[in-house]
């Protein structure tokens, strides 16, 4: 049965006494600690959101009831079914398997690993880089018949997305300088992602594991120069290739098609600069592509000759390690 949360803090966590007070849940030693006098914990539960310091620390919510966010247990063993509660309405948590819950700043020391509270409200109020007071969510408008919908935007910081990244072989600081991190919804759900705009104004959205776009679907631009046209089937080859230097064309603007049947729009783009370079995909619908653009556009290079035997360039960045093809690459090019 759940306590209620004056019961739990009388329980389980000491009110006005030292820290080092110990105690135990399922068998693992904890230490209670004391409030610090300069800002105590009903301070810092009204300028900080447990959901927030979760969040900046990578851990998302399972399902949504009410006022209600749950979560599969950080402070224990992983577990199966969630049994975390977060209550929005009252920034407070409840371990309901160990029977354990109180405030942000009794949570902040367990997932910090830091038994000094004022060493913990020092990072959480604003020297600790992870985690900052969470402004107001400006809820964007999106049309009503768009199953997918932005909440916020910003730079890339999930260390989900990172390592996504990371085993894509993109560094973050590339990924920056053309990217943003999405928290979108999906009915009535809240994820994050990496997301890419678009000339309409859509982004194409990836996390690991998935791959969608939020609507209008379009062609990206990117101008950086006037003589040149490097073409690209998706946003993800793009970063691969700014991670390859020995690939890289002087005085070139970049076009991403961002889904090959987008081929027909790019005829400005591609008809616009005097030599077109292709990477596209090695298969039969980026083939196919390369042989329409060729066919119809003077000074055109397939590039795709040069990761022959990958299904694209992002394939050949990530499984060559040594990369012994680029320097062959480099000269053919």
């Amino acid at each position: 049965m759940e306590l209620p949360v004056n019961q739990i803090d009388r329980k389980y966590f000491q009110q006005n006494g030292t820290s080092g007070t110990r105690g135990k849940w399922n068998g693992t030693e904890h230490v209670l600690v004391k409030k610090e006098k300069d800002m105590n914990a009903k301070q810092l539960n009204q300028q900080y959101s447990i959901i927030s310091l979760l969040d900046q620390n990578g851990f998302q919510p399972t399902s949504k009831r009410g006022d209600n966010y749950w979560y599969i247990s950080m402070i224990r063993d992983p577990e199966k079914n969630a049994s975390f509660k977060v209550n929005i309405n009252k920034n407070l948590w409840y371990d309901h398997a160990i029977g354990v819950g109180g405030t942000l700043i009794d949570l902040a020391c367990l997932i910090l690993k830091n038994k000094d509270v004022k060493e913990v409200i020092r990072l959480i109020t604003g020297k600790f880089s992870s985690f900052q007071p969470q402004p107001p969510v400006q809820v964007s408008k999106q049309p009503s018949n768009n199953k997918l919908r932005i909440v916020k935007e910003g730079y890339i910081q999930d260390p989900r997305l990172i390592d996504y990244l990371n085993a894509r072989g993109i560094s973050l600081e590339a990924a920056n300088q053309h990217c943003t991190e999405l928290i979108y919804s999906n009915q009535g759900r809240f994820f994050k992602g990496v997301g890419f705009k678009n000339q309409s104004g859509g982004y194409e959205l990836r996390s690991k594991g998935f791959k969608s776009c939020i609507a209008p679907k379009d062609l990206s631009f990117v101008e950086n120069g006037r003589a040149n046209l490097i073409v690209f089937e998706g946003f993800m080859d793009f970063l691969s290739y700014r991670m390859l230097p020995v690939f890289h064309v002087a005085d070139a603007s970049v076009l991403i098609l961002n889904s090959i049947s987008l081929v027909g729009r790019a005829s400005k783009y591609l008809s616009a600069f005097p030599a077109k370079f292709l990477f596209l995909d090695n298969d039969q619908s980026g083939m196919n592509a390369a042989a329409q653009i060729n066919q119809l556009y003077p000074r055109v290079v397939d590039m795709s000759l040069f990761y022959t035997g990958y299904k694209d360039l992002n394939e050949f960045l990530t499984q060559n390690s040594k990369c012994d093809e680029q320097k062959s690459a480099a000269k053919a090019v």
